[in-house]
């Protein structure tokens, strides 16, 4: 049945228009694949602009965080936002690791100091309420 639509079709538009008809399908088919292939690569653009962006924020606020410990003490803060900055050192240290050409060793001091201050409040028993 395909067969014979063709037939009439090509009889219907002419050889040369028939082709020309086949020709213009082939290119929208092409063209459509092109189109796929840029998209994809501006989402995995986007993915990796956006993942850059979560470790510049993450990097803010671990340097923040530190400043604020050192200006004011540890005792304006939970335990819950102690694990939501070490969170953003991991995510931090993660991306470094992935990434070795951005540029790391921006946090290192700050997010051991974080670290050993949760240690000392948190994890050794020490009475919460001092600095």
């Amino acid at each position: 049945m395909e067969d014979k639509f063709f037939m009439y079709f090509s009889l219907f538009l002419g050889s040369q228009a028939f082709f020309g008809f086949l020709q213009f399908i082939v290119q929208f088919f092409v063209t459509r694949n092109d189109m796929k292939k840029t998209i994809v690569k501006r989402i995995d653009a986007v993915e990796q602009n956006q993942e850059r962006n979560q470790a510049i924020l993450a990097r803010t606020h671990i340097l923040r965080f530190a400043d604020d410990l050192r200006n004011h003490g540890s005792d304006y803060h939970s335990e819950e936002y102690y694990r939501q900055q070490i969170l953003d050192c991991d995510t931090y240290d993660f991306y470094c690791e992935q990434h070795p050409d951005f540029s790391n060793g921006l946090t290192v001091m700050a997010s051991a100091f974080i670290k050993r201050e949760f240690e000392k409040k948190f994890l050794s028993g020490g009475d919460k309420n001092e600095q």
